[in-house]
């Protein structure tokens, strides 16, 4: 048994058995075995002493009795701090099963304060509870329990009464996030206030990581569709530049290795990469730099992908990535992209390691509209028209859609057709592949002389000079249509007397093509349910007839290409032909063979 209160608060600091010790006192102030003293008696210890040992006895008598009421006051403080931890954990605990329940339900934030509200006024005996904070859309919002009609009527109850409020803000990492306020009837008195503060923030501090968490998924959402927007760009490499950017602002990256191709090529033709460096661009293949870093990027883009990396990150100074991410086609899931990130804070997070990961499938699924709409326009045009169209925003608007222009066409057509698919090659896989090994090396030849392929009837391919971008005189488009059709009919020699068809060579029949050139208006664009880029005019069926009239490996030129061309040096007499539905006789020129 303690002698006196500092060594029972010593034994005792919390006065966890408060009521044990009350009558542990009330014994050790009347004596063991004895009743407590009178009311005569307590009152006259508590009488100022006068002399002698009667005024020592009272003087004792009265510093026991202090004693004493000082040791129940320290004993009452104790017991109220207990209950108010207690009071604290039980709203704690019920607070956050609540939040918990709200989670496991993927409960709206709506139907997670109403569920909080009242908890918070059951526990604080407040009469009503306000909370302002940020909804899932990052919008400021205000709730109140009770709700607008019993508002009302506890309003009317209340209209003459005073009404106190307690308010205590919201923290989401170091952000203002709003705040709550309990309302009492009444005023409050320093203890209750007290009391009423320590409850509400704990509520907050538990309603604080609840935000914290949706407050988290909004910023990413936000985030994420900040990088789907940017990808959405028409023009890809534009809304890639814009992607990084932003990655950027959320991730610290100092370094960064992006390569990537379509997903159909194999070979590196639509190859693309961009590099960041100590937190600067270093290199882009859309906007080329005469620099070493491009060339090097250039030159080992493609192994980089493939997973040879090593080249690539030395040449960078990047000796220890934080993060590697592939981009896998859609079709067969083969790599077709690798963006490597790095950072001098080291280890990314979570977050940005999630971030990453979605800018990727966004760039995959980017990329499978980008070469759908790539391979599309690459049916007719070469390689770098389509890059050239596919960075322009508005390139359909403006190259693609139809107009009368005045082209070069090329109609050629390989002779005998008929009768070496009846005689010589029978079997239609023998058949298609002649058309399939002809119009592959045909089209190559086209695109090489800067051509476009309108489309293929049967065994006659057509081709188009000037189209779709315009940039180049009528003089020069009759030139490199010529050059083609010249080149057409080596190649076509050529391959009948390769080993591709050992039939044609066994059969000793060699492969010819007749060829017909013009230059005339035509309206050109986009056509068709399937919008295939197509012409149609007079003299593009006179071109037709025309070729009709050629013998084997013979080009014939009407005299409109003749006299564009403007040199009538690689041309032969002209010769005149009537055909078939042209109401007058086609007037013509037949080609040297050679310039």
């Amino acid at each position: 048994m303690c002698q006196n209160v500092a060594q029972w608060t010593t034994c005792d600091p919390i006065g966890l058995h408060s009521v044990h010790h009350r009558h542990r006192l009330r014994l050790t102030m009347s004596g063991p075995g004895r009743p407590c003293p009178s009311r005569r008696r307590r009152q006259r210890w508590l009488q100022p002493a006068t002399t002698g040992a009667c005024a020592g006895r009272r003087f004792a008598g009265r510093s026991t009795t202090m004693a004493a009421r000082e040791h129940l006051t320290r004993i009452e403080q104790l017991e109220s701090q207990l209950e108010l931890l207690e009071s604290c954990q039980r709203l704690n605990d019920e607070a956050d099963d609540a939040l918990e329940r709200a989670m496991q339900d993927r409960l709206p934030l709506d139907a997670a304060v109403q569920l909080l509200l009242p908890m918070l006024c059951r526990h604080t005996d407040a009469v009503a509870a306000e909370l302002r904070t940020y909804d899932e859309d990052l919008a400021m919002r205000s709730w109140r329990w009770p709700a607008q009609r019993q508002a009302q009527r506890q309003a009317q109850r209340q209209a003459e009464a005073e009404l106190a409020s307690v308010s205590q803000p919201l923290d989401v990492a170091g952000e203002d996030f709003g705040a709550a306020t309990l309302h009492f009837t009444g005023a409050l008195d320093a203890r209750l206030q007290a009391r009423s503060q320590r409850l509400l923030n704990v509520w907050c501090e538990q309603l604080d990581n609840y935000l914290a968490a949706i407050a988290r998924a909004r910023h990413k959402h936000a985030i994420t569709s900040q990088l789907s927007d940017a990808l959405k760009h028409p023009v890809l490499e534009q809304g890639l530049v814009t992607a990084v950017e932003r990655l950027r602002e959320t991730i610290h990256i100092d370094d960064l290795i992006l390569a990537y191709h379509h997903e159909e090529d194999r070979g590196g033709e639509t190859l693309s990469y961009k590099v960041i460096r100590a937190g600067a661009w270093c290199c882009d293949s859309s906007r080329p730099t005469p620099n070493d870093d491009g060339h090097f990027m250039a030159a080992h883009a493609q192994r980089f992908i493939g997973g040879d990396e090593r080249a690539v990150l030395e040449r960078f100074g990047i000796h220890n990535p934080q993060e590697q991410v592939l981009i896998n086609g859609i079709k067969d899931q083969r790599v077709i992209g690798r963006l490597v990130v790095s950072s001098k804070r080291g280890e990314l997070n979570t977050f940005d390691r999630d971030l990453l990961q979605r800018f990727a499938d966004y760039l995959r699924q980017r990329i499978v509209d980008f070469n759908r709409e790539y391979k599309h326009l690459a049916l007719c045009f070469p390689p770098d028209v389509v890059t050239q169209l596919l960075s322009r925003e508005d390139y359909e608007q403006r190259y693609l859609m139809p107009a009368v222009k005045d082209v070069a066409i090329l109609y050629a057509d390989i002779t005998g057709f008929t009768r070496l698919s009846e005689q010589v090659l029978k079997e239609p896989m023998l058949i298609g592949k002649l058309i399939d090994q002809w119009s592959e090396g045909v089209v190559d030849i086209l695109w090489k002389s800067g051509g476009v392929f309108d489309k293929m009837v049967g065994d006659c391919v057509i081709g188009l000079w000037g189209p779709p971008l315009f940039d180049m005189s009528g003089r020069q488009a009759c030139r490199l249509a010529l050059q083609a059709a010249r080149e057409i009919g080596d190649f076509t020699c050529r391959l009948g007397r390769s080993e591709v068809l050992p039939e044609l060579t066994q059969a000793k029949v060699e492969l010819g093509v007749a060829t017909g050139l013009n230059y005339c208006p035509l309206l050109v664009g986009l056509f068709g349910p399937n919008r295939n880029y197509t012409g149609f005019s007079a003299g593009m069926n006179s071109c037709a007839r025309l070729q009709g009239v050629a013998s084997r490996d013979e080009v014939l030129c009407m005299d409109a290409f003749v006299s564009t061309y403007d040199d009538l040096s690689q041309f032969g007499d002209e010769r005149q032909a009537v055909v078939k539905n042209v109401a007058n006789p086609l007037v013509f020129r037949p080609a040297h063979s050679s310039a």
